[in-house]
């Protein structure tokens, strides 16, 4: 499930638009409330739609009885979270440069493109790279939609305008799992990317109707350096990760591609600190409030979404769930999250993100040690109990982070600031997929080949049954087919291996997805301490936020 957008997370760095604009027509309003959402909810609802697919995808580009490997399916994943991270804090200097409704106009063609050649990917890696096509143009549409709205709505209209804007963004997550598991299941895999073709064709057809173009130009400059440099350090470093298990972590291509990515973030944050118009402002990292909760943001996006990918695959591969079957499993999630996220924004105001980002940050290390126990006999009513848990956890934590790093900033530096945000929290989503991945595919081979050992050591349990499976299989061939001792003894040793390996994997399958989940306990534990970092209740922000306004002039002229 990707992260509920909202103001403060993807407003882009664009003047925003009068609303006195539009007051003539009191209907325009409407007309682009109707023409946002179906930009968003065409986005979101893709974003949890795929993730039921994976289990299928696996299947469907492995080989002859050999489904794909995780480390390499979560690509599909991973290439979209990385593409959106890339082009997310580029959105409001091409808005202001080409036209806000212009660059929103081309979003939905590219992702609507992006969705169509998805559907058509002649394999694995060609699917990835247009899942990250998708990504390019599904990056804009939350921050330019919200930019929108808030140009039509006037200031005391935008509660109501972005209640009713929040309605589509908890259908979408919780109707994607399982609209995505009925098409797996009773129709092809593709048809999850045609959803998006006849959405995306109408809100294009909205979008030039219904929008007005509110473009002005800007002295900015494209940060072309920070552009090349986090694409490359990301890319890289997001690849060997990837492949590192397969091609081996010593081999001289994940080497290489470690070192490039390590250097180019290196040089990326040289730029970005020396450049007056960078593509992400790092010294906003100086205010302290702003850098704990974007690091509380980093851990618990990692903590949350980095696995969320691991249950449909536990569903479906381990506990022969259909994909709707898995995908109505999943469903309590999504609905828990929404729920929860508006009541933390209503309690935020009361309690401060201390408390409500520590109270989310133990339910989810709670929450995860119990999935990191979970067997292939769990009842699911257990396993549904535990997503309700996650989503609250969710709800809890996420948006409050966005609120609180924002605090005590000036007007002029959240664009900038909420850009930043965004993109580095989808760039560690997209990294905790992948490492995650890579947990899972390296921890199943390390039990296999521990079982195999094994099986040749009589003096272990293992080998002992296969001793005696093995000479009571020869004792079998020799009466029944008359074969020699020495033939009969190689037969029934490879039988007995597979009698004895084979009822092993699924068990080391799910002791794998168990080890995913203790790094992201460990993470959660991480991120209901750091919360203590944070300002406590509304009367120590407000403190803080007067310390920030006094420091603003030195640190507002280091940041613009």
């Amino acid at each position: 499930m990707e992260p509920i957008p909202s103001v403060d997370e993807h407003t882009p760095s664009i003047a925003q638009p009068t609303p006195k604009a539009g007051a003539s027509d009191s209907g325009y309003k409407w007309r682009v409330m109707f023409s946002v959402i179906f930009g968003t909810f065409m986005f979101v609802l893709d974003s949890t739609a795929v993730n039921v697919a994976v289990p299928t995808l696996q299947k469907y580009f492995g080989t002859t009885g050999h489904p794909a490997s995780i480390d390499h399916v979560d690509g599909v994943l991973t290439a979209y979270i990385l593409a959106l991270g890339i082009i997310t804090p580029l959105a409001g200097y091409l808005s202001d440069r080409f036209g806000i409704k212009r660059m929103y106009i081309l979003s939905l063609i590219m992702f609507t493109i992006g969705s169509i050649l998805c559907s058509l990917a002649p394999s694995l890696t060609w699917l990835v790279i247009f899942r990250a096509l998708q990504g390019l143009g599904g990056g804009m549409l939350g921050p330019l939609g919200i930019s929108l709205l808030f140009g039509a709505f006037t200031e005391k209209q935008r509660g109501l305008a972005f209640g009713i804007y929040g309605i589509p963004l908890v259908f979408a997550p919780a109707s994607g799992p399982i609209l995505g598991g009925y098409i797996v299941q009773y129709l092809n895999w593709r048809y999850i990317f045609w959803i998006n073709v006849p959405i995306g064709i109408l809100g294009i057809i909205l979008a030039t109707l219904w929008l007005r173009e509110q473009k002005r130009g800007t002295n900015a400059h494209l940060d072309i350096p920070g552009v090349v440099l986090a694409t490359i350090g990301s890319a890289s470093l997001l690849y060997a990760i990837q492949r590192g298990s397969s091609d081996g972590w010593t081999s001289a291509l994940i080497l290489t591609l470690l070192t490039l990515g390590t250097l180019s973030l290196i040089a990326f944050v040289i730029v970005e600190l020396s450049t007056k118009d960078p593509l992400l402002d790092l010294r906003l990292f100086v205010k302290r409030t702003y850098a704990f909760a974007s690091i509380i943001g980093w851990v618990s996006s990692v903590a949350l979404f980095g696995s969320e990918f691991l249950v449909p695959i536990y569903l479906q591969s381990l506990r022969g769930q259909s994909p709707l079957q898995a995908g109505l499993l999943v469903l309590p999630l999504a609905l828990a999250a929404g729920v929860t996220t508006p009541l933390a924004g209503a309690l935020y105001n009361r309690l401060g993100g201390r408390w409500l980002i520590a109270a989310g940050g133990l339910l989810l290390a709670i929450n995860t040690w119990n999935f990191a126990h979970i067997t292939l006999n769990s009842p699911f009513t257990t396993i549904m109990a535990l997503l309700v848990i996650r989503g609250v956890a969710l709800g809890l934590v996420l948006q409050t982070t966005l609120t609180a790093a924002l605090t005590g900033l000036r007007p002029t530096q959240l664009p900038r600031a909420s850009s930043l945000l965004t993109a580095t929290r989808t760039i560690f989503q997209s990294f905790g997929v992948a490492v995650l991945g890579t947990i899972v595919t390296n921890q199943v081979t390390a039990y296999n080949t521990a079982a195999a050992n094994d099986l040749k050591n009589p003096a272990t349990a293992l080998g002992h049954q296969f001793v005696v499976k093995m000479q009571q299989l020869a004792t079998v061939l020799q009466q029944q087919q008359h074969l020699p001792a020495q033939i009969a003894a190689q037969i029934a040793a490879k039988a007995a291996a597979g009698q004895i390996l084979g009822p092993l994997f699924p068990v080391h399958f799910v002791q794998g997805i168990n080890d995913a989940y203790y790094v992201t306990f460990a993470l959660s534990l991480i991120s209901a301490l750091l919360a203590f970092t944070l300002p406590g209740h509304k009367r120590q922000q407000t403190s803080v936020v007067a310390e920030g306004e006094q420091n603003a002039a030195p640190a507002e002229s280091a940041v613009s």
